[in-house]
């Protein structure tokens, strides 16, 4: 899953590097990345249905059928249609106040595109979330890593027709090809199973209401970033485009590993939990943070020193100095979120397993409160800055409350544990990255100096591993040895 996650993000990443070369950053790039981050946060919250849903359709005691379950998802496809398609004018006002005329067409133009790949995304995550609870992973991964693959090729041969709307053309391609191979997968698997009774408007209501029962934390989770953009609108042309670009890279190293494993445990975890009543936090949280941080931590470091100034060198019109020094901090602002979120897609997860989920919804209101406040007051006293660096305080207080309620009188050691993991892998990626973006600095060539920045960063951090995470390292590298040994 974190294979199929990873590819994903790397055609995206692709995708937008190619995008900047050939469009730069400005007031148009602006108006369509506003509509590409609602994609990108439906998409998300799409991916959590895989996580939510799952212990409704887990047996013993499945509270839906697998045909329910598509019925409910076919109902939930209904308002987003109707907000992207003949409302999508009057929500472009909503979610860009503070972009021009120009850019806000733009923004109206991209929603329906891109409302279209929603929907086919969320259908495309119902089919995953059946094929996982019948323990077929590799339909899954075979489906997104298929997806990836068409948006790119659509994504290429689309780019000199398509002006700035190229992406959501390829977005919707990707949908198209994920979810038709997710649907030959469940078919494949059974299908929808028997009609246990008939698909009637109120059962499909009753579903619906089961299906989106564990996502309103989630589903506030992911729309702070919408938030944040919203306030960001107000800056200088090309700010929206480049945090774009600085979120999608953090938030992909927390769907690629957070949001991946916990996908593919919750099933286990949900049946464990009923049969064992097991401390689901204590025993599943650290041990996969602890492997998430070691792969994050350095990606993050990686970004500020060396990732914008490459492709600065590289594609010298798809960033100006300005935006170099923007995406840098940008990433250096998100980089407390995607600890946090992390932490929060870990710790999510192990509370549905443990069938907590009336309190996650009870949290999903105060989240986003507390998210406006802190955006505001952010945004009043540091400007487009204080604004993405308040991202973090909302999902730092879930991330409390949930290790509390989760772990309870052992929540104390438990963060513990984690803060000491953080410690680690974070002031290891600091020491090696910024030793190397010291010793690249003389050099005379900007791409030079973020290449042996990157290369030395790296082998300073793996060098480091060895004392840090002893035994991370040779849980892994067992692994592998295991693995070769297999094949």
């Amino acid at each position: 899953m974190s294979i199929a996650t990873f590819v994903m993000a790397a055609a995206s990443g692709l995708q937008a590097v190619l995008y900047l070369g050939r469009f730069g950053t400005n007031a148009r790039t602006d108006g369509f990345f506003v509509a590409f981050a609602v994609y990108t946060t439906f998409g998300v919250f799409s991916q959590t249905l895989r996580l939510t849903s799952v212990p409704l359709l887990v047996e013993p005691r499945a509270r839906l059928s697998v045909r329910e379950f598509a019925g409910a998802l076919g109902l939930l496809a209904v308002p987003v249609l109707i907000a992207t398609v003949p409302l999508a004018g009057p929500v472009s006002h909503l979610i860009a106040p503070g972009l021009k005329p120009a850019g806000r067409g733009v923004t109206a133009s991209a929603l329906p595109v891109l409302g279209a790949a929603m929907i086919l995304q969320l259908w495309a995550a119902g089919g995953a979330t059946v094929l996982a609870v019948r323990d077929r992973f590799g339909p899954i991964a075979t489906a997104y890593i298929a997806g990836a693959i068409a948006g790119l090729v659509v994504f290429v041969g689309a780019m000199g027709r398509a002006g700035v709307q190229t992406l959501g053309w390829s977005m919707l391609a990707m949908a198209v090809v994920t979810c038709a191979t997710m649907v030959v997968g469940v078919a494949g698997s059974g299908g929808l199973g028997r009609a246990s009774r008939s698909l009637r408007a109120k059962t499909l209501a009753h579903s619906a209401g089961l299906v989106l029962g564990g996502t309103p934390v989630y589903l506030a989770l992911n729309m702070l970033f919408v938030v944040t953009l919203a306030f960001a609108s107000r800056g200088a042309a090309g700010d929206s485009t480049v945090l774009s670009y600085a979120y999608l890279f953090a938030s992909y190293l927390v769907a690629g590993t957070g949001t991946a494993l916990g996908m593919s445990r919750i099933p286990e975890m949900t049946r464990k939990a009923r049969f064992e009543g097991a401390s689901l936090v204590e025993d599943t949280v650290p041990q996969g943070y602890r492997y998430a941080m070691l792969l994050v931590a350095p990606a993050m470091a990686l970004m500020i020193t060396a990732g914008a100034p490459l492709i600065h060198a590289l594609l010298p019109k798809s960033l100006t100095s300005a935006d170099v020094e923007r995406l840098r901090t940008f990433t250096a602002l998100l980089a407390p979120w995607t600890v946090v979120a992390l932490l929060a897609n870990f710790l999510i997860p192990a509370m549905l397993a443990a069938g907590r989920s009336r309190l996650l919804n009870q949290l999903a209101l105060p989240l986003v409160v507390v998210h406006l406040a802190a955006t505001a007051v952010g945004f009043a006293l540091f400007g487009v800055d204080g604004a993405v660096g308040a991202i973090t305080i909302a999902p730092a207080c879930l991330a409390v409350a949930l290790l509390l309620a989760g772990a309870g009188a052992r929540s104390s050691a438990v963060a513990q544990r984690l803060t000491s993991l953080t410690c680690a892998f974070a002031g290891l990626a600091i020491v090696a990255f910024g030793l190397a973006w010291a010793l690249s600095q003389p050099l005379p060539s900007a791409g030079l100096a973020a290449v042996c920045a990157a290369g030395i960063g790296g082998v300073v951090y793996l060098a480091g591993l060895r004392l840090v995470a002893p035994r991370e390292v040779g849980v892994v590298l067992g692994a592998i040895a295991a693995r070769r040994r297999a094949a």
